[in-house]
């Protein structure tokens, strides 16, 4: 009996052809093998490296002025509905610190409050 009803190739996990073990990873971090699963960390190499620029950002002003009720974004979309491409100005005191552009409204925001951070931990900067 094959392990895949539509694939003859395979039996008990193992290639017909090469005889050698194939391991099936399911993309939520399970390694199933035998129809069984057992939980697996998997190490994602070409996934990037993701720094939350937002949250340091939160961050600092947190620290630094022991609020962030002065930060605010406002962000537009231009383009086709299937080709947007968003912007977004970070604003603390009403000021702008960062602009970010991006595909996505996330990767504006990530790229605005990169700047923005860059831009604020400069000496004198905010007071």
């Amino acid at each position: 009996m094959s392990r895949y009803a539509h694939d003859q190739n395979y039996y008990n996990g193992r290639s017909r052809r090469s005889g050698q073990q194939h391991v099936h990873v399911r993309r939520d971090g399970y390694n199933t093998q035998h129809g069984q699963d057992e939980h697996v960390a998997l190490v994602q190499q070409s996934a990037p490296v993701q720094l939350h620029y937002r949250m340091q950002l939160n961050n600092f002003l947190q620290h630094r002025f022991r609020s962030t009720q002065d930060l605010r974004f406002d962000s537009s979309s231009t383009g086709p509905r299937h080709a947007l491409r968003w912007i977004v100005i970070a604003y603390f005191r009403d000021q702008e610190y960062g602009r970010g552009e991006g595909v996505t409204k996330a990767s504006a925001t990530e790229i605005a409050c990169q700047i923005a951070l860059q831009a604020l931990m400069q000496p004198g900067i905010g007071h």
